[in-house]
């Protein structure tokens, strides 16, 4: 079970996805870091063959698990399936930052 922030339970069950959807998600989706957090975001092609006709799964496509930056705690839950990459890859990544003075 995925730990959860207050936060990412309330945005979750506005969103309408269940616990399964969210494992769902975190097995499957696609593993970027960025903008201190790390993100797990399902696309069409990260479904498994067999899945790709499951119409909830479907819906998934476009969900974004945004997690703490060591990725054990779910911060927030979002939706975007037109163009949800292309926000995460604008994403500054603070592991490249120099630290800065």
């Amino acid at each position: 079970m995925i730990p959860y922030t207050d936060h990412s339970a309330w945005r979750a069950a506005r969103r309408g996805l269940t616990d399964e959807e969210i494992e769902y998600v975190h097995y499957y989706g696609s593993r970027f870091r960025g903008d201190g957090a790390l993100i797990y975001f399902l696309r069409k092609h990260d479904l498994p063959p067999t899945d790709r006709r499951i119409d909830w799964v479907n819906n998934l496509i476009g969900t974004a698990l945004v997690f703490s930056k060591d990725g054990n705690t779910l911060i927030t839950v979002w939706r975007n399936r037109r163009s949800g990459l292309k926000v995460i890859r604008k994403k500054e990544n603070h592991y490249s930052r120099p630290s800065g003075k």
